[in-house]
């Protein structure tokens, strides 16, 4: 059953390459999975969707590539998606900022973000969703159906979301809005600090922070920390 007792939990890590959000962003997945007292709902299941075939190196658990394999994948509560074999193909279109992209990795985000929710609504507890540069499936002007979904109705089935980005002025409104938690690496372009200030709360930092630095700040708390992941 749903359980709308639950707070949204949205989390956007953002800042320049090689400052350290991915490091964060896995060190987050594999904290989330493991219980310790400061984790007191491990996750039941992480979802990955590993466009970059970066998860498995990292993590050092085998993709999969199928729907059954992601349903096999369950058992060991954390499922990564590699999604160039399920859906194959070369075709590429233009979005509307004229970028190419992939068009069967749209395709394959819309199958496994509308999976993964039908699976949080299986049972209670804890999930994360893990998308890196979802910017490369959607823009300012248009976001999917299926991630929107989760965003805005993830929270009463357990599940919570993780991105990760250089570009958060990329990002549509309707994610930045839905953002509870912010972490910022180093950013120094004056359209990425715009696209974050009405949600932050110290954005004239955020250019002067080092490599490994990063600043959190949550929207329901509003309180923020400083930490460093190197």
């Amino acid at each position: 059953m749903p359980d709308f007792s639950r707070n949204p939990v949205v989390t956007l890590v953002f800042g320049a390459s090689g400052y350290g959000k991915t490091t964060f962003c896995y060190r987050y997945l594999v904290n989330a999975a493991t219980p310790q007292p400061a984790n007191p709902e491990p996750a039941a299941c992480i979802f990955i969707f590993d466009w970059k075939l970066e998860a498995q190196s990292r993590l050092g658990i085998p993709a999969v590539t199928t729907a059954a394999a992601c349903e096999a994948a369950l058992a060991d509560r954390v499922v990564v998606f590699n999604p160039h074999v399920a859906f194959p193909g070369t075709a590429q279109v233009l979005n509307p900022e004229g970028e190419k992209v992939l068009n069967d990795e749209k395709m394959a985000l819309r199958w496994f973000a509308r999976w993964v929710y039908g699976v949080c609504q299986r049972g209670p507890g804890r999930k994360i969703f893990y998308v890196d540069e979802l910017r490369n499936f959607g823009n300012k002007f248009s976001v999917m159906p299926e991630i929107a979904r989760i965003i805005r109705m993830g929270r009463a089935e357990g599940l919570e979301s993780l991105f990760s980005t250089q570009y958060p002025r990329d990002y549509h409104m309707d994610i930045r809005s839905g953002v509870t938690e912010w972490v910022a690496f180093n950013t120094i372009e004056e359209d990425n600090l715009a696209a974050v200030r009405p949600y932050f709360g110290d954005v004239a930092a955020m250019p002067f922070l080092n490599k490994g630095e990063f600043m959190a700040f949550n929207r329901e708390s509003r309180s923020g920390l400083r930490g460093r992941v190197f």
